[in-house]
């Protein structure tokens, strides 16, 4: 099995996708190898599947970051406590201190449109987005509403990965940030996906296995980057 795709200077991921789309499914299998793991748990999907250790509080949380920070190593946690803008917040200002404790760390945000807005990302989170690459860690932020959530990520990320997408706005923000015709969003069906690195502008798509080989699909769509002109849109098998 392909070990999970990170680097020396860490990564930014924009996840986005419907519910039952396979966002979360294809970040999971991005983070299968990694032993330091911290979630933002917020319908504790990871905890029930034993994919992390629930932590119930920001206490609980703080107290286990510090024993950590004295002796960093394996580290799998999943922060299932109340979820609103302010625990949110302290729960990304003590992510960021165990990022910088020890590189490799991966942090997984989930359902970001529940906890930010359009305009400026949240103090914590902000933070975390334009310096935690710094600190050779890897940050993963799905959203089920690309449209309704902080545009930071986007702005930011190496990597912004797309699968089906209900909300018409949804599919436009997409097509805008992948540089795509809308049409190649809309026609995305459940558990195929399309994403562009926004460092080599490389558009790539596959279908999202579970099966025998947990590794993802890759199937290259276009070679060229979209630069406005319309392009054929191009079916994925199956």
């Amino acid at each position: 099995m392909a070990p999970p795709r990170r680097r020396a200077d860490g990564e930014a991921f924009l996840v986005c996708g419907s519910r039952g789309s396979g966002k979360s499914g294809w970040t999971r299998q991005q983070c299968e190898g990694a032993e330091r793991l911290l979630v933002w748990d917020s319908v504790g999907e990871w905890s029930r599947d034993g994919l992390v250790k629930p932590v119930r509080s920001l206490q609980q949380l703080h107290d286990l970051i510090t024993t950590d920070l004295a002796n960093p190593g394996p580290f799998r946690y999943g922060y299932t406590g109340p979820v609103n803008s302010k625990t949110f917040n302290t729960f990304c200002k003590l992510a960021f201190v165990w990022m910088k404790a020890a590189p490799g760390g991966v942090l997984v945000v989930e359902e970001l449109a529940d906890v930010s807005s359009p305009g400026k990302a949240p103090e914590g989170w902000g933070e975390i987005v334009r310096k935690g690459r710094h600190y050779s860690g890897s940050i993963y932020g799905l959203t089920q509403r690309p449209a309704e959530s902080d545009k930071t990520l986007a702005g930011n990320a190496d990597v912004i990965h797309c699968g089906r997408l209900s909300f018409p706005t949804d599919r436009k923000t997409l097509a805008e940030y992948l540089d795509v015709p809308v049409e190649m969003i809309t026609e995305l069906p459940s558990l195929h996906w399309l994403e562009r690195d926004m460092r080599t502008r490389e558009l790539r798509g596959g279908i999202l296995t579970f099966s025998g080989n947990r590794d993802r699909q890759t199937r290259i769509l276009v070679g060229d980057p979209y630069v406005g002109r319309r392009k054929k849109v191009t079916r994925l098998p199956g």
